[in-house]
């Protein structure tokens, strides 16, 4: 899985779990952001997370505003 180069966001958005599906578990549990990688064009933001229980990763995209 590909890493960002950046973390345009900054440390606090990384502080804040939020609940995202895990496939390992098949239920919403608590995740944390590893990061985001922005869009380039009028596209999503991809955004990179952590399972805080098995550590599992995932990515979701985001519409921008």
């Amino acid at each position: 899985m590909p890493r960002p180069a950046s973390k345009p966001f900054g440390n606090v958005i990384y502080l804040f779990p939020t609940l995202v599906h895990c496939s390992t578990w098949d239920v919403l549990q608590s995740m944390l952001i590893n990061g985001v990688q922005p869009a380039v064009y009028c596209g999503k933001d991809t955004v990179f997370y952590q399972c805080t229980k098995c550590g599992s990763e995932t990515t979701e995209r985001v519409a921008t505003r």
